[in-house]
């Protein structure tokens, strides 16, 4: 798993079942995390919901959502499924962008093994000249 930021401690934490309203209640979740706005808050919003869209669409149980507001910006998913997920080389009419999606728009990105499943993670910088609170 990445360094976590400051104490470790998320600053957003939401707990998620194998649910499709999911994505949107992450999106939301990180909302006050991304007081910068413009396209590097679209940016953060659109890979929160593909990490956890990835977790509904391909796990039989739900999981957690964390953030920390640092900078970089920390947001991961962990699951309880230890099966690594894989970028696909093509991506069908129906998915297989998402992990396509956070390569591009994040900074940095990685998945883990843990003990209990895996973590899946993006970082990215601020816009210059904006700070975490």
């Amino acid at each position: 798993m990445p360094a976590q930021p400051k104490d470790g401690e998320p600053d957003v934490t939401l707990r998620f079942g194998h649910d499709l309203a999911a994505a949107r209640k992450a999106r939301s979740a990180v909302e006050p995390l991304l007081r910068e706005g413009g396209e590097w808050a679209d940016d953060v919003r659109l890979v929160a919901s593909e990490l956890v869209t990835n977790v509904v669409r391909h796990t039989d149980n739900g999981g957690r959502f964390d953030a920390w507001d640092d900078d970089p910006l920390l947001v991961q998913v962990t699951d309880p499924d230890r099966h690594m997920p894989t970028q696909r080389a093509a991506a069908d009419a129906t998915g297989g962008r998402g992990l396509a999606i956070v390569d591009q728009l994040a900074d940095e990105w990685g998945t883990e093994r843990t003990d209990s499943g895996k973590v899946v993670w993006a970082r990215f910088k601020r816009p210059r000249g904006a700070s975490p609170s």
